[in-house]
């Protein structure tokens, strides 16, 4: 099984545009990068985690649609036009774009940091796939802000994730040329680890804290 699709219908909470859009509906992998990007088999699925209004670039995923008085409190077109003014927007690939517009909507509606820290990563690994490195590194430097503000606020619902949250800190942190930081993340795995089926995390852990002392990128 390949990745798959359907056409959905959306009504913008931002600027009451009524559009059809492509959503996934399943998806296969084979195999991951050190940051968890997976390895798709079939169409790229990123591009439509996200649903992006066509008339004002607005762009979340699709159940964000079907609460619409979240977002109309905080976001509107003008909004919307002033994230997309932002020097980022003219550098990175256009799927990229729309975790970044998504990101910033996620910040201005006060949404938990680990989800913004999440459409960072994801817009980094758009980057990535269209090898724009420099823009790949401003996206990370979102995402490990964000995914750092999880750990620190303790807003990682799951204390499951905390292990691999705190390992991807420290993995983007690496492959942002921070050694020490990475050490520091990294060295903090253990702490937190609770689950022992969870020592996948613990080994690739040292694995990827062997190439930062190494200066392996």
């Amino acid at each position: 099984m390949v990745t798959s699709f359907k056409i959905s219908g959306f009504t913008c909470p931002a600027c009451g545009s009524v559009f059809d859009a492509r959503t996934v509906t399943s998806i296969t992998h084979q195999g991951q990068d050190s940051d968890f990007l997976p390895h798709y088999l079939g169409e790229n699925p990123l591009p439509y985690f996200l649903v992006q209004c066509p008339d004002c670039n607005f762009s979340a995923y699709p159940e964000d649609y079907a609460e619409p008085e979240v977002v109309q409190q905080k976001v509107s077109v003008p909004t919307i036009k002033r994230i997309l003014s932002l020097p980022i927007c003219r550098k990175i690939p256009e799927e990229a774009l729309k975790f970044f517009i998504a990101g910033k909507i996620y910040e201005e509606t006060g949404r938990n940091p680990y989800h913004i820290g999440n459409l960072y990563l994801r817009g980094s690994w758009c980057c990535r796939i269209h090898d724009n490195r420099k823009a790949e590194i401003e996206m990370q430097q979102m995402a490990v802000k964000f995914l750092r503000l999880s750990v620190e606020r303790s807003t990682i619902n799951n204390p499951d994730n905390l292990p691999v949250v705190t390992y991807l800190i420290g993995e983007l942190y690496r492959r942002l040329e921070d050694r020490k930081a990475a050490r520091e993340w990294f060295s903090a795995v253990e702490e937190v680890l609770i689950d022992q089926e969870q020592q996948w995390i613990l080994e690739l852990t040292q694995k990827q804290a062997e190439l930062n002392e190494h200066f392996i990128n």
